[in-house]
């Protein structure tokens, strides 16, 4: 990682450098010659560091070397980044004819000090910042020209690191089937969970899968746990990790089981609740990574879930045998073994050959049977090593691989990383930086990719990018991660975009071996104690639910953090941030704290998270002070209920995230002011009975909001004049905008004021995804159909009586209508099939409805009776110049009390999914019915699994 520290400091003075030039800013006397022989040392320095980096594995001078090189670089980043902030400090000026303020960047025409001090603020005289400049860029040259000198006693290799991957990023691989030589163990499993007896015993069966690492245990459960789930009442996965936290673990059942979050954090209480939501239930429980045991935890938990009903089982994963017979039986484990040599095989060569030629394969085959061999029977160490040689191309580079020294790493757990490190190396400098900083996030930790890439952009990771978006930068970066197979479990959306994912837990642990001296997590405070030494710069902290604590100072003082994240702990106040100057990161999600005023001092921050927090009523005015600041999220923050107007001083944000914080109703009209965003979500538009104050905003102030990409809005309609505001807002002329949802209110409002509203909200033609919800107006308006980039629909809760021609979408890929309690019948105007005359129709050409709906859903159509896509008197739609749906895979239809048919036009469209449910009238084993239907794979009905076979041997009039 050493290596993209190093470029990334060379591209941020060759930026700093250029504004210099370019502005004619002096420097002191004297400093200019350091900052020349500060950039030659990181040129010289860099082009030796593929080679340390691979030696440090074996030579402990060489590692300590590199540590000292780490410990420098962060911080003559720290001092680069105040010279960046003193070049670009922003002037916020008086206010506008509009009583906004403005906010304008003006470039420093003289730089005076690289150290503009922020704790305290104080006066200081220009020859004490002339001399103060000098003494520290002579101090950071001089360390840095001694371990320059120190380099040439090891003798390094010049090689220069990769700067891209070597062949284009797809992600065709990413849900490749991973389950191989494991079908007896899968069999044995799940006769286990569903068949053995429990001997009339009042505890759960509770069966374990026994491992080590990267041996597949969390698969296998996977496979099982999907296939079996539905014979249960409740499916509950639980990742459970270390240490064993008996809170943490029963609040994740009840989430599951309640399918919404509970506040309850104390243990009587959660284990009451327990008690009460899963009394009388056939349950699957999975604990996932269970690495201790303690009776005083377990046994108050077991003892609660025997209240289950009789055949409930519990299975458990782990690497220790010890902890599988404490909790559970030896008679009910499994010991996973080894794959075989084929079955390595067989799995590495499905990765490495996957979209190839055959003769590709047939080329590299008898060295690909030597490189499988060395997984040593492990599916993560084939499923990485054939990731790996995907992108190699040539017998030489499968040669190389074959015959790499790390292979002959003698400790046992570096054996592991082996297949982990080849590919690490391999990876270009930027991406290798981005993977070492996973290793801030807890172990089994569900990941949001979106997120994941703004915490990288916060610590400056894309600054080289000069065409790109420093988001697409992070997407091409989290692609390359997932090629390699560094993340796993995927969570898609239907353009198979990966939206969630997590690390498997060997691939976490190498993360934390690269990054051993940088990156530090404490789980419980009592372990603060262990922490020794300055280096580190990314800290995680996190207590269990029930703990009250607070960020000791101890561990904050002489140490630069770059990173803070912390969950659990609910005082953070004046001191700790006294600090935490450098920090660019700062992740407080689910910490109950207000923030104190001094918040404004963090100006190197980029990221902010206060998602979660239940005691935050509003920021501090210094926030505006946050001028660096891209990303700040209030996800559920449920008592906030204002902004200041200082956030339109932010003008570096990018992303404000505030959903689910319903009480935030009071937005200040400097938003607008924010040109940088591209991502508002859970803007509130004020309505008629909202007191008129200041900190309001309204419709119009997104106006010249033009870089957005994605705008959540609540609260339309519930105001007279919120039809003119939305003109105002102007969305048609906003081309990057791709997602848009629409919240209405119904505190106050018309039909005619939404129909109005709605009409006015008119998104350019570019918009891929559309939400409407809680809209009263009888008609949607007219530019709906005209969306022809549209992908994803989404109606809720809308009062219409019949749905528009959605049919003539032609991109639309999903469309999801839930709660449209007025609709009684959907016909042929749905699939925008205008009406012709009967005798000139097949005259007309092809017509297609629908041309693209993968998946269609309807739900709770209370009043719903009829769906016919054919009048039989006026069209021929049995002709082929009429094609409706050609590529529909899954219709889910659910409470729809008064269904009573589904169309004709069903038995002709290729549907792979059917899921019928709480449709009583809805009669399925009906001839006429199945008719339309036989043709489907895979067809539920109110969750139990229909045999196609059996019931068109069985079906009757």
């Amino acid at each position: 990682m050493a290596d993209a520290m190093v470029s990334g400091l060379l591209d941020q003075l060759a930026s700093i450098i250029r504004e210099k030039v370019e502005e004619k800013m002096r420097l002191v006397m004297g400093v200019e010659t350091e900052v020349e022989n500060l950039q030659n040392n990181l040129q010289a320095i860099r082009d030796v560091l593929v080679d340390a980096e691979k030696r440090q594995l074996k030579e402990e001078n060489v590692k300590r070397w590199l540590d000292d090189l780490k410990g420098v670089t962060y911080n003559i980043d720290d001092v680069l980044d105040e010279w960046s902030i003193l070049i670009l400090q922003p002037n916020i000026n008086e206010k506008d004819e509009n009583g906004v303020q403005t906010v304008v960047v003006t470039k420093k025409k003289e730089c005076l000090s690289f150290l503009f001090p922020c704790f305290p603020s104080k006066q200081v005289n220009q020859t004490g910042l002339r001399l103060e400049i000098a003494t520290k860029i002579k101090d950071l040259n001089g360390k840095l020209d001694n371990i320059a000198t120190t380099r040439d006693r090891y003798k390094f290799d010049i090689m220069r690191a990769t700067d891209e991957p070597s062949r284009p990023i797809t992600t065709a691989m990413i849900n490749l089937f991973e389950v191989t030589g494991r079908n007896e163990d899968k069999e044995n499993l799940i006769n286990k969970l569903l068949y053995e007896s429990s001997r009339e015993r009042r505890d759960h069966l509770i069966v374990s899968i026994v491992g080590m690492g990267g041996i597949g245990k969390t698969t296998l459960a996977q496979l099982a746990f999907n296939e079996i789930k539905s014979k249960f009442d409740n499916g509950i996965w639980v990742c459970v990790s270390d240490p064993f936290d008996e809170t943490k673990i029963a609040k994740a059942i009840i989430e599951q089981l309640m399918g919404e979050e509970t506040r309850l954090v104390e243990l009587e209480a959660l284990m009451q609740k327990l008690l009460e939501s899963i009394k009388g239930k056939k349950f699957l429980l999975v604990l996932d990574d269970v690495w201790t045991y303690d009776h005083r935890k377990w046994e108050p938990l077991k003892a609660t879930l025997r209240h289950g009903a009789f055949g409930s089982r519990i299975l458990v994963t782990t690497q220790k045998k010890d902890v599988a017979l404490r909790i559970g039986e030896g008679a009910h484990m499994i010991q996973l073994k080894r794959l075989t040599e084929e079955d390595c095989w067989r799995l590495f060569n499905r990765v490495a050959f996957l979209g190839k030629e055959k003769t590709d394969e047939e080329n590299f085959k008898e060295i690909g049977r030597k490189i499988a061999a060395k997984c040593d029977g492990l599916p993560l160490a084939a499923k990485t090593l054939g990731s790996h040689m995907y992108f190699k191309t040539t017998k030489k580079e499968w040669e190389d691989v074959l015959e790499s020294e790390l292979w002959d790493l003698e400790d046992t757990n570096m054996k592991l990383f082996s297949p982990l490190l080849l590919s690490y190396y391999d990876l270009p400098s930027v991406v290798k930086r981005c993977f070492s900083y996973c290793a801030v996030f807890p172990k089994d930790a569900l990941i949001d990719r979106d997120d994941l890439i703004q915490q990288w952009m916060s610590q400056g990771y894309f600054n080289s990018k000069k065409n790109m978006e420093k988001e697409a930068a992070g997407l091409g970066c989290f692609n390359s991660l997932v090629m390699r197979s560094f993340f796993q479990d995927f969570e898609e959306d239907m353009e198979r975009n990966i939206l969630q994912c997590k690390m498997h837990d060997v691939v976490h642990n190498f993360a934390q071996f690269l990054t051993k001296n940088e990156y530090y997590s404490i789980r419980e405070m009592e372990n603060v104690n262990q922490i020794h030494g300055g280096d580190i710069r990314h800290l995680t902290m996190a207590t269990s639910s029930t703990t009250s604590a607070e960020v000791p100072i101890s561990i904050l003082k002489e140490r630069s953090l770059h990173t803070l994240v912390v969950s659990g702990i609910d005082a953070i106040g004046h001191d700790q941030f006294l600090h935490m100057k450098y920090l660019r990161t700062l992740n407080l999600t689910g910490c109950n704290t207000e923030l104190p005023e001094i918040i404004g001092e963090l100006v190197h921050l980029r990221y902010l998270n206060l998602s979660n927090n239940r005691r935050l009523k509003e920021l501090p005015t210094s926030v505006g002070k946050l001028w660096n600041l891209q990303t700040l999220r209030l996800v559920h923050c449920l008592n906030i209920e204002k902004l200041p107007g200082t956030v339109g001083q932010l003008i570096n944000l990018r992303h404000l995230y505030a959903s689910y914080s319903y009480n935030l109703m009071q937005w200040p009209k400097e938003i607008g002011r924010l040109s940088c965003l591209q991502t508002l979500n859970g803007f509130q538009c004020f309505g008629d009975d909202d007191a008129k104050n200041d900190h309001e905003t309204n419709l119009g102030a997104l106006r010249n909001l033009n870089n957005l990409h994605q705008l959540y809005i609540r609260g339309l309609g519930d105001a007279a004049n919120h039809a003119d505001e939305a003109k105002q807002a102007q969305l048609h002329s906003k081309k990057g905008l791709l997602h848009l949802a629409l919240y209405f209110s119904n505190r106050t409002s018309t039909m005619e004021i939404h129909e109005k509203v709605l009409q006015e909200l008119n998104p350019h033609p570019n918009i891929q995804n559309l939400t409407i919800k809680q809209y009263e107006g009888l008609v949607f308006p007219s530019w709906m159909i005209s969306l022809n980039n549209l992908r994803r629909l989404s109606l809720a809760f809308c009062s219409c009586e019949v749905l528009p021609p959605l049919g003539k979408l032609p991109c639309l890929e999903s469309l999801k209508m839930i709660d449209m309690s007025n609709v009684v019948k959907v016909g042929p105007e749905f699939l925008g099939i205008e009406a012709v005359d009967h005798d000139n129709y097949l005259e007309s050409s092809n017509v297609v409805s629908f041309p693209n709906l993968k998946e269609l859903e309807f739900h709770f159509f209370d009043e719903w009776k009829e769906w016919v896509g054919t009048n039989p008197e006026r069209w021929k739609f049995q002709n082929p110049t009429v094609i409706i749906m050609p590529r529909l895979q899954i219709l889910n239809i659910s409470y729809c009390d008064n269904l009573e048919t589904l169309p004709n036009f069903l038995a002709r469209v290729p549907l792979q999914n059917l899921s019928v449910r709480i449709c009583p009238k809805l009669k399925m084993r009906r001839r006429k019915e199945w008719a339309k239907v036989c043709h489907i794979p895979n067809i539920a009905v109110d969750d139990l699994r229909i045999v196609v076979d059996r019931i068109r041997e069985g079906s009757t009039s």
